[in-house]
């Protein structure tokens, strides 16, 4: 498989491979019916590649998005983002989860998580199996680092949106 990066919402210097089947906006908006702030992007970067990992190491620093961290680096460190699966199609991602297996597994956590995801949705994670998160009434991503709590009060807010989530997305540190 080729090691270049093809979707244009991610830097060329991170390896992200093992996209899942091709979608429609159509299958994408019945997966995600919800209207936030950021949504086109969403479609956009889900319709150039339906999830894949990062097959070598890619982080975000969340002070590169907000100032106000000023010298502390923050690095978070991202492996996939969810395929969406296709409605007519059973069969499974052997490299990524699917974003509605991700939704459900968390929602059986807690109660507190379950009322998290009816205003948020997982998108992505980490090798310690923590999930990023789209916030359906700002557009924010929100990260949840249950190594340390599973109280959704403790997310953080990792980017403003999804676009500049994705922008921020590095293979090392620049």
């Amino acid at each position: 498989m080729s090691k270049n990066n093809t979707n244009p919402f991610l830097n060329k210097d991170v390896v992200f491979e093992n996209s899942w089947k091709k979608l429609s906006i159509a299958g994408i908006n019945e997966i995600i019916p919800h209207n936030f702030q950021g949504k086109e992007d969403f479609i956009q970067f889900y319709l150039s590649t339906n999830g894949g990992c990062f097959t070598e190491r890619a982080f975000i620093y969340i002070d590169n998005i907000y100032e106000m961290y000023n010298d502390d680096y923050n690095p978070i460190e991202i492996m996939s983002f969810f395929h969406i699966p296709i409605e007519e199609d059973n069969e499974e991602s052997d490299y990524t989860t699917s974003l509605i297996e991700a939704s459900e597994r968390r929602e059986l956590v807690s109660e507190e998580l379950e009322e998290f995801a009816l205003f948020n949705f997982p998108f992505a994670d980490n090798y310690a199996d923590n999930d990023f998160w789209i916030d359906i009434q700002t557009g924010e991503i929100k990260y949840i680092d249950y190594e340390e709590s599973y109280d959704p009060n403790d997310a953080i807010i990792v980017a403003p949106s999804f676009s500049e989530f994705c922008k921020n997305i590095q293979a090392k540190r620049r």
